[in-house]
């Protein structure tokens, strides 16, 4: 296995979900940090070429931990195979287990999509799977398709709705195993992973619980919206023309108006690749609605990349189609990221990451805490 090469940026800009494919018409971007601010969209951290294969001993729990961990492969309907490490508590015969599900663009088992040292210590699934494996839950946690130890091909070629069926793989993977309880699963997504755990959960009665962080709750190219408005209040995303005109103090949202309505029409004309074309016009409420899992709905109050209305909006959706176990936890001056942040604007996480790589205990106290309660034998059961 060859090493991969160093990152040339020396901190992470604005998140990309995917670098491909932008559904908006190319000769509106100019320079390398417009092109750069396009892309900002949904959670993921810049990466900058493919992700290392570690050995499982780079994934292997501290020496404390009242937990094992093993490498496992699961296969796909799509036949690829994805790698993953799946933590089971050392008590139980059969504990329950959950599922994390990354956010978008090319991401490891920890959720880590970039090689920059800084930007690599940010390891959130490590974090929640240690948290929850000390709560006596096993957890599966996977490099995305094509991703690190992964096969599958570019990621780039798969919308959300593929990635959604390597969740299920991952679903019937844990239920397959007589040292899991099948009876007691559950879904843990941020940002786009939140979304694809609804798109699951809709579709399987079975779950047990769910856990969506940053979620989004209206069409994508409304998402995209939100960060193209906080890129042009910094005088960016605008091409040259429109930059004149908000210099000179015309109306951004008008500004905003006209951007959008690009992107809309380069998707509507078939120019944008299948993950964009997806992306913009997929609502995820009807999915919700069908959803009869517990659901736990987490969302910073600074996120710049989703905003923090859409947690009530997705608890309304969840509740009103009679979902009646929905917890929602907001968490004020925090970003997207779920780390400390008063600002909350995507193209400062290298400040923000620079203070802190770990999602407060807090934030992992209310997860581990909501889904051992949902999680839990049934009395008689265990």
């Amino acid at each position: 296995m060859s090493a991969t090469p160093a990152c040339p940026w020396t901190g992470p800009p604005a998140p990309p979900a995917r670098e491909h494919a932008e559904p908006f018409p190319a000769a509106a971007v100019t320079g390398a940090a417009g092109r750069a601010a396009i892309v900002a969209l949904l959670l993921a951290l810049a990466s900058c070429g493919g992700l290392p294969c570690r050995p499982a001993a780079f994934y292997a729990p501290p020496a404390d931990a009242p937990y094992g961990a093993q490498e496992v492969r699961v296969a796909t309907p799509a036949g690829h195979v994805l790698a993953g490490t799946l933590t089971r508590p050392t008590g139980p015969a059969a504990p329950p287990a959950v599922v994390l599900i990354t956010g978008s663009k090319a991401q490891d088992r920890d959720m880590v999509g970039s090689t920059d040292p800084l930007v690599s210590r940010y390891r959130p699934f490590h974090q929640i799977a240690d948290t929850l494996g000390r709560r006596g839950i096993a957890v599966l946690r996977l490099d995305d398709r094509g991703t690190a130890c992964s096969s599958g091909g570019d990621l780039a070629a798969a919308d959300t709705a593929d990635r959604a069926g390597d969740t299920r793989a991952a679903v019937a993977f844990l239920r397959a195993r007589p040292d899991i309880d099948g009876r007691r699963l559950g879904l843990l997504g941020i940002s786009e992973g939140a979304d694809i755990a609804i798109m699951v959960a809709a579709g399987d009665p079975g779950l047990a619980a769910v856990v969506t962080m940053a979620a989004t709750a209206a069409p994508g190219w409304q998402v995209w919206k939100h960060q193209v408005r906080y890129l042009i209040s910094r005088g960016e995303e605008m091409d040259p023309d429109q930059k004149a005109r908000w210099r000179a103090g015309e109306d951004p949202e008008r500004i905003l108006d006209e951007r959008v309505a690009q992107a809309r029409a380069h998707v509507a004309a078939g120019r944008a690749g299948a993950w964009w074309t997806f992306f913009f016009d997929h609502d995820p409420l009807p999915a919700a609605r069908r959803v009869r899992a517990p659901v736990l709905v987490l969302h910073g109050d600074k996120d710049s990349s989703v905003p923090v209305d859409h947690a009530g909006k997705l608890a309304r959706a969840l509740r009103t189609a009679g979902n009646r176990d929905v917890t929602v936890i907001l968490y004020p001056d925090h970003n997207h990221l779920f780390l400390p942040d008063r600002e909350g604007g995507f193209r400062d996480y290298a400040r923000v990451l620079a203070r802190t790589q770990r999602i407060p205990d807090g934030v992992l106290r209310d997860i581990a805490g909501w889904l051992a309660d949902r999680l839990a034998a049934p009395a008689g059961l265990g």
